[in-house]
């Protein structure tokens, strides 16, 4: 099996690759930033062909709006474009956000492109899968970038102080490894219907402050509740 991915070098693309590479029978095709380029659809021409699956993991989270609309819409059409003129048959699988319900430009550009790939699975019958992800946490996420708990762990490792509103909100977030076998499960499922969407989420929910309190406790940890705790308590570690 071929699989092409975009974002190979993001949080979830790195990790992702980790996780194929155990996996028998296949062959990993990194986006290659020095042939390929998103906003040039000649150039994809030899990263569409002869997949079996894409992942698109290539997106764009904070800069100016017109960045975030190009870098998410844009480069998801022009790969869209690139699969029709160079008739690849490619299930792809689209890595969305839980913003995608919200108003802000980034939440509005995912839900733009979810759209998009609806509409494209439907008109050339090829299989899209959209993963709609809420609040990915792990090893090798980015601290201060889109992730409270990198940049929490990254600052108790480094000794850094935490600024912390208080709220009474509950969040949910879903550790890296469990949207890495999600992700892989849907690789290799052949489903009936061409359009499949699937929001991933799951009961780890906490207030930031809450957050915050444990994630400073790592220091001097004497026991883990919970898997959650554990899987935070990973995260914190690759960043001592």
């Amino acid at each position: 099996m071929n699989i092409g991915i975009t974002g190979d070098r993001g949080f979830i693309g790195e990790n992702l690759i980790s996780a194929l590479k155990k996996q028998k029978k296949i062959k990993l095709f990194r986006f290659d930033r020095s042939k390929y380029d998103l906003f040039n659809v000649d150039s994809l021409k030899n990263f569409v062909s002869n997949k079996d699956v894409i992942v698109h993991a290539a997106g764009t989270t904070r800069e100016n709006n017109n960045s975030v609309i190009s870098g998410n819409v844009v480069i998801t059409y022009n790969l869209l474009l690139a699969m029709k003129k160079f008739k690849s048959k490619a299930k792809l699988i689209y890595l969305s956000s839980i913003h995608a319900d919200t108003d802000s430009v980034y939440g509005i550009s995912k839900k733009l492109t979810e759209i998009m790939l609806e509409s494209f699975s439907t008109e050339h019958k090829i299989p899209v899968i959209v993963l709609r992800l809420t609040n990915v946490f792990g090893k090798r996420c980015k601290p201060f970038y889109c992730s409270v708990i990198a940049t929490f762990c990254y600052q108790v490792a480094n000794n850094g102080k935490l600024k912390v509103k208080n709220s009474n909100k509950k969040i949910s977030f879903v550790y890296i490894k469990n949207v890495i076998e999600v992700i892989i499960k849907e690789i290799f499922t052949r489903r009936k219907k061409l359009f499949y969407f699937k929001k991933i989420t799951s009961n780890n929910k906490i207030t930031v402050t809450e957050l915050a309190r444990l994630i400073k406790s790592f220091k001097n940890v004497k026991k883990l509740k919970s898997k959650f705790h554990k899987d935070l308590y990973n995260t914190y570690l690759s960043y001592t």
